[in-house]
């Protein structure tokens, strides 16, 4: 099944990732900070049912949604693909995960919810509409997606059954509990076991999105741009196997990694070298 249209340089499946929205408590200042980052554009959309959301666009293609967050805390959200919203969201409810936001259609995207797993981080479903379009594995867009969980067990058990995924290990003896989900032969994200010297007890699951750097730019000199939007630095620039990352907070707090893949290095994740909490 391939829900929706596909984008001209991937096909999308059942359980790939096909959507990011940030949750944001200043939605004007949230704009700014990454249209100075990625160059992204705007437009807005109101609905009588879903609300107001703004599609970020980049180069005429949408990368992403920004919402004002009805709370006091700002966090970037990964939707999964789904052909049936409605069913899917019943079989993980089965599979032990809880409706937080209940099905809505948006117009331009599609039908969707959201919903916690089993290992407490959040994440939502959606099933795309014909003239969905989502851009992908570029410069301001998203390149990679981590769950970074305590619960590492449950919560491969509960999405490989959800989606079906198989599973690969990969790591070095410090950082050994990091699984790359795969639907086929196609790397879908990425499960992350937090590191138990850093986790409090405020320390909450949570994904990490990787949105790709312009090799001409590169991280350094991106994270020195962030911070002088507003942003904030969690992790300083270091080299993986996927290339330079770095993690931020943007200026309302909401954490994301960016990536330039042209400059691979060793292995390492940036959920590993996170604090995790302020």
């Amino acid at each position: 099944m391939v829900p929706g249209t596909t984008p001209p340089r991937w096909e999308l499946y059942e359980g790939m990732p096909c959507w990011i929205e940030l949750i944001t408590t200043d939605l004007e200042r949230a704009q700014e900070f990454y249209s100075g980052l990625f160059d992204w554009t705007y437009e807005t959309h109101r609905d009588p049912v879903s609300g107001e959301h703004v599609i970020a666009m980049r180069e005429g293609f949408p990368v992403a949604s920004l919402r004002a967050a009805s709370g006091d805390q700002s966090s970037w959200r990964l939707y999964l693909a789904t052909a049936d919203c409605e069913a899917f969201a019943e079989r993980a409810v089965a599979l032990g995960a809880t409706v937080t936001v209940p099905r809505n259609e948006v117009p331009g995207l599609g039908a969707k919810t959201v919903l916690v797993g089993p290992a407490g981080a959040e994440f939502g479903l959606l099933e795309p509409e014909e003239s969905w379009q989502f851009d992908v594995g570029l410069p301001g867009t998203l390149m990679w997606a981590e769950l970074v969980t305590i619960k590492a067990q449950t919560a491969d058990n509960f999405f490989q059954e959800l989606f079906g995924y198989s599973a690969e290990q990969f790591g070095t003896e410090h950082r050994s509990d990091y699984s790359v989900w795969y639907l086929g032969d196609e790397s879908v994200c990425a499960r992350v076991s937090m590191i138990r010297d850093f986790i409090t007890e405020s320390t909450k699951p949570h994904w990490l999105l990787y949105l790709g750097v312009d090799a001409e730019v590169g991280t350094d000199e991106l994270v020195r741009r962030a911070i002088g939007l507003g942003g904030r630095v969690r992790v300083d620039p270091y080299d993986s196997s996927i290339g330079r990352v770095a993690v931020l907070r943007d200026p309302s707090g909401a954490r994301f990694a960016v990536i330039d893949p042209t400059q691979a290095g060793d292995f390492g994740t940036a959920a590993n070298y996170d604090p995790y909490e302020d």
